[in-house]
């Protein structure tokens, strides 16, 4: 295992530790860890550096569709290093902005209670803020939502079976 899959494979152990144990949403959380892990793992790092208020609310950007100016979506940048954090920080231009690292299963798993939040752009590179892999809300939502249907179907097929071959 890389050191980098393996620092995944923590932080989604913090996740399920930390998740309320009240029966349900820890069971939830742990349905979902497959589809945060896939994503994570094919990103560049174990971690990214946010923009956020002292709040802790993150540094969310505008951006219009340059065909039809009309579209607007909302993002949220993450870099691979705080030097590219923060030079994005200063071109802001807000003081009151701070830079903080945060493990990329925590990224993705407040994306999905972030609605305001369209997708999540992860840089990879220091020098080059201009390409970056971007992580949709909603295709991160419909992923959590299949992996639930499908191990739900799984488990209910998985009792029928039990069931029938108990009657027999």
């Amino acid at each position: 295992m890389s050191q980098q899959s393996q620092i995944i494979a923590d932080q989604l152990a913090d996740l399920l530790h930390n998740a309320p144990q009240d029966g349900v949403t820890a069971n939830a959380v742990g349905l979902i860890t497959p589809v945060l892990s896939a994503i994570a793992s094919k990103l560049g790092h174990p971690s990214y550096f946010m923009l956020q208020s002292e709040q802790s609310n993150w540094l969310m950007t505008t951006l219009s569709n340059r065909d039809s100016p009309e579209i607007e979506k909302n993002v949220v940048y993450a870099y691979c290093s705080q030097t590219a954090a923060n030079v994005e920080r200063l071109q802001v231009g807000d003081p009151k902005l701070v830079c903080v690292e945060i493990g990329v299963i925590d990224i993705l798993f407040q994306l999905l209670g972030l609605k305001a939040v369209d997708s999540l752009i992860f840089f990879d590179q220091v020098n080059n803020s201009q390409a970056g892999v971007e992580i949709s809300n909603a295709d991160l939502q419909s992923l959590c939502e299949k992996q639930i249907k499908r191990v739900k179907s799984s488990h209910l097929t998985r009792t029928k079976s039990k069931l029938a071959a108990h009657i027999a």
